[in-house]
C-alpha cells in the first residue's frame, strides 16, 4: 500500500512540475503578445513624416508583420492555455488518486489498530478467566 501511494505521489509532483513549467511558458508567452500590441500601438499612433511612398509601404510592411506576429503569437497562447488546461485536469485526477490511496491506508491502519485492540482485550478476558478459575 505503501508503494502505490509513493508512487501516486510522485505522479502527482511530476504533474505540478509539468504544470508549473507550462504556467511560466505562458507567462512569458503572453508577455511576448502584449509586447507585440503595443508596438502595433505604438506604429498606428506615430506622427507621420512627409507623404514618402517608399516610406509609407515600409510603414504598411511593417504593421502586416507586426499583424501576423500577433496573429501566430494568439494562436500559440491559445495552445499553452489548452495544454494548462489538460494539465490542470491531469493534476486533478492525480489529486484524487493520492487522496484515495491516503484514505484507504488510514482506513487500514485504523482497521489494524481495532484488530490489535480486540486481540489485546481477549488476551485481558482470558487472564481473567484463568485467574478467577483458579479460585
Amino acid at each position: 500500500m505503501e508503494k502505490v501511494l509513493e508512487y501516486k505521489s510522485r505522479v502527482e509532483k511530476g504533474i505540478i512540475e509539468d504544470y508549473a513549467k507550462i504556467n511560466t511558458k505562458l507567462s512569458k508567452e503572453k508577455e511576448h503578445l502584449d509586447s507585440l500590441k503595443s508596438q502595433y500601438e505604438q506604429n498606428g499612433h506615430k506622427e507621420k513624416p512627409k507623404a514618402d511612398l517608399n516610406n509609407m509601404k515600409m510603414q504598411f510592411l511593417y504593421k502586416e508583420k507586426l499583424k501576423n506576429e500577433m496573429t501566430y503569437q494568439e494562436k500559440k497562447v491559445a495552445n499553452i492555455n489548452k495544454k494548462l488546461e489538460e494539465v490542470r485536469i491531469d493534476l486533478v485526477e492525480a489529486r484524487k488518486d493520492r487522496k484515495i490511496m491516503e484514505n484507504l491506508r488510514e482506513k487500514d491502519k485504523e482497521h489494524y489498530e481495532k484488530k490489535i485492540k480486540e486481540h489485546e482485550q481477549k488476551e485481558l478476558d482470558d487472564l481473567t478467566i484463568m485467574k478467577y478459575g483458579r479460585r
